[in-house]
């Protein structure tokens, strides 16, 4: 354990008992820290890398954290922020997490490089994998790290600065878990014009093929908790139009499909 108490993270918050942040009752520890800045993030408090609200604490403290909650859960979810960016750290974790007979969780958002990410990968047992789409509208809605307010720009559609690789980054890194069998639950969050979600469900429901056990969840975008509420309830689908996602989703082949509105 003298490894553990030696490396740090920024932690922002624990939730000792979830049941919505992956399979069973378990244990949710948000990172902080985060490389996208999407305008409909919920906790936008997690996405600098460090802020006043966190703490820098041990992984020992976060296992011992763990144990206090045992019995009364069967894992762990590590979310944010996103946890990739802390993948080094997170290694020896795992393995001593997996030591006590707990399954490990990562909440991500997909865009990480996943070569450096293997060792990491192998550790966890399933991943909570959010897509973003693609196409012109992801800058304004994903990556435009200068709008540190959060405001929803008038011109959804800006120049497109994103690498082609990393346009490609999200679906390409699903492809990739998928055959590893690491996925345990895809969303989309849904809200209207930035991108194509009909485009994104027909790309997914090609990769779910040969994957009926995993959960496709579309979400409603809501508006509480984020920099611009007004600026977001422009842009917030109604339930029909909900409906007609999930319709198309099971007509695409995708199996296990939940709406959260």
């Amino acid at each position: 354990m003298t490894a553990l108490s030696n490396i740090t993270l920024p932690l922002h918050r624990i939730i000792p008992f979830s049941n919505v942040e992956g399979a069973g009752n378990r244990i949710s520890i948000f990172l902080q820290g985060c490389k996208l800045n999407c305008l409909y993030c919920h906790n936008p408090e997690t996405i600098p890398r460090y802020s006043a609200d966190s703490k820098r604490v041990s992984l020992r403290y976060l296992y011992d954290q763990v144990q206090d909650s045992m019995p009364f859960i069967r894992g762990v979810t590590i979310s944010g922020g996103e946890p990739t960016i802390h993948h080094r750290k997170l290694v020896p974790l795992f393995q001593a997490l997996r030591q006590l007979g707990l399954s490990c969780y990562l909440d991500s958002s997909g865009f990480f490089e996943f070569e450096p990410m293997q060792e990491l990968i192998a550790l966890t047992d399933k991943f909570l994998f959010d897509l973003k789409g693609s196409g012109l509208g992801l800058q304004a809605l994903c990556f435009e790290r200068k709008n540190q307010s959060g405001k929803v720009p008038d011109n959804l559609i800006t120049t497109q600065r994103m690498k082609s690789a990393n346009l490609t980054r999200n679906l390409d890194n699903l492809r990739r878990l998928l055959a590893l069998g690491k996925i345990e639950e895809v969303r989309l969050v849904v809200m209207l014009d930035f991108v194509d979600s009909y485009e994104l469900i027909e790309q997914t429901a090609t990769l779910l093929k040969g994957h009926p056990e995993v959960i496709f969840k579309l979400i409603r975008v809501h508006a509480k908790g984020t920099r611009d509420p007004d600026g977001i309830t422009a842009y917030i689908p109604d339930i029909g139009y909900m409906n007609q996602l999930e319709q198309y989703a099971r007509k695409c082949g995708i199996n296990k499909v939940i709406t959260v509105c």
